[in-house]
């Protein structure tokens, strides 16, 4: 075979390399919230009080999708186009926005802490509740230093505070329900620890945002910036409060009738987050990999293109597997008490609307590159109206329905994307993108069936499965029809 085929073309290269690099720092942080989760469910040997500390970090979770307003997403993209520009005012601004907002929400949050008490009939909630609040501001100055290094294209960097930010929140979970502090129960003690995390993430990003960056700290914050850049971002920032919301929206409904069920499910997204991490790597690379070449239409559809189809090529076979062996799985990560009941159709029902939803996050990302912001903000309405609209009336009485119909507002979202795509008049090629990657997963699901019916000869079946993908994706990716048909303009980025 000539060595041209088997030559990496730029946009693979910078795919490849930088997507390794964000998927790692992911998978290390859901690593880091699992093996967290499974020292709490051990420790506490408590389905109740391991239901009440899941539902005081969803809560948490859902607050903190409110912070930076879109100042976050606005700084990526000046920062990919305009450098200077980011570093001489973009930055100032929307720190000093993002902090300013993150102190209102704050105590609008620690306002609202008695009331969610009560709704959960969980008076211990309050005080955890006003305690985190404070956690809110320290978050929202993390949030615009990342920001920074996204934009540069300093993956390694964005991938590494990732890891601290969880590392320090995961500590705090833990040292909260071993290591109490005075007469704070369990979930207070939790709040407290993770304060602390934040506060010293925070520290940290802004010593090495002046030391590489070196930004204008202090001096005008024009309005004509600031609306700009609220004018970019609002529409992503919405859109992404639309789309994240939902699974701790879904866990503290079904929460208003049972913390078991918090815990199973808790555990189900967590474990459905491995496959998660993979389009959010690709989001993570794509905004700043399509916008750098936003003026090239062309080059955007190639590389909007290349970043759908290496993720799906990742994202077809796990999610494949995850709906395959959802009961080994949770058995052997949370002990099989967690596997029990309907926890198996809760973590197929996730997989699939996990996958569901790379087509709409990606996109969305893709859009946003060319500056099309409001497209990722509509498709993420449709998936929400559903939950908003249905599962409060059903999470009590039949949590299953409720998960069915998450996953099914995302089926909707992704064909709302597609449509989205043709609006803006910036289709891509859609058989390469979803169609060719999906054939590997195919063949490897159908050998791995039937293995089923062999019984002893059942591992063998699934080591041919494995090796069926591993060989189909190979010759797919090598054969000539799907090299690039021309070379793209080469990437600044490192």
């Amino acid at each position: 075979m000539p060595k041209s085929r088997l030559k990496l073309t730029d946009t693979q290269r910078f795919l490849l390399r930088n997507v390794s690099i964000i998927v790692l720092g992911l998978f290390i942080n859901q690593m880091l919230q699992t093996v967290g989760s499974i020292v709490l469910a051990r420790a506490l040997h408590d389905p109740v009080q391991f239901g009440q500390v899941n539902l005081l970090l969803q809560i948490f979770g859902l607050a903190s999708l409110f912070l930076n307003i879109g100042f976050t997403s606005s700084l990526i993209y000046t920062f990919s186009r305009k450098p200077e520009e980011a570093i001489q005012s973009k930055f100032r601004v929307a720190l000093t926005g993002s902090t300013v907002f993150g102190i209102f929400f704050g105590l609008l949050f620690a306002i609202l802490a008695p009331v969610l008490a009560r709704y959960y009939h969980l008076p211990e909630l309050k005080g955890a509740l006003i305690l985190s609040s404070f956690m809110l501001v320290f978050n929202s100055i993390v949030n615009v230093g990342v920001s920074s290094f996204a934009g540069n294209r300093d993956f390694g960097t964005q991938a590494f505070f990732m890891v601290i930010t969880t590392a320090l929140a995961t500590a705090g979970t833990v040292l909260g329900v071993v290591w109490p502090v005075g007469k704070l129960n369990h979930l207070e003690n939790i709040s407290l620890w993770m304060g602390v995390g934040a506060m010293l993430t925070a520290l940290f990003v802004c010593w090495k945002v002046e030391r590489v960056h070196k930004p204008q700290w202090f001096g005008r914050l024009p309005v004509l910036e600031i609306r700009s850049m609220l004018a970019y971002g609002l529409p992503s920032w919405a859109g992404n409060i639309a789309k994240a919301f939902q699974q701790p929206f879904l866990i503290m409904m079904v929460g208003s009738s049972s913390v078991i069920a918090v815990g199973y499910l808790a555990n189900g997204f967590r474990i459905t987050g491995f496959i998660g991490i993979i389009t959010w790597a690709f989001m993570i690379v794509t905004l700043p990999f399509v916008a750098e070449s936003s003026q090239d239409v062309e080059e955007s559809r190639h590389r909007g293109t290349s970043c759908i189809r290496y993720n799906n090529i990742l994202l077809y076979p796990l999610t494949a597997l995850i709906c395959l062996f959802p009961n080994q799985i949770n058995g052997f990560l949370f002990g099989s008490s967690y596997s029990t009941g309907d926890s198996a159709t809760y973590i197929r029902l996730m997989a699939l609307g996990v996958l569901f939803s790379s087509v709409g996050r990606l996109g969305g990302s893709i859009l946003a590159g060319i500056g099309k912001t409001r497209a990722n903000f509509w498709v993420m309405i449709v998936a929400a109206i559903f939950v908003i609209a249905i599962v409060p009336f059903i999470a009590a009485k039949n949590p299953v329905w409720a998960v069915l119909i998450y996953t099914g507002g995302w089926a909707v979202s992704a064909v709302t994307m597609i449509v989205l795509f043709y609006i803006e008049k910036f289709t891509l090629d859609w058989w390469k993108a979803y169609g060719q990657p999906l054939l590997p997963s195919i063949w490897m699901i159908v050998i791995m069936e039937a293995g089923r019916f062999t019984k002893a000869w059942y591992p063998v079946f699934l080591c041919a499965g494995l090796l069926c993908l591993l060989i189909m994706t190979v010759f797919i990716e090598k054969s000539p029809k799907n090299r690039d048909s021309y070379h793209p303009q080469t990437s600044t980025m490192n």
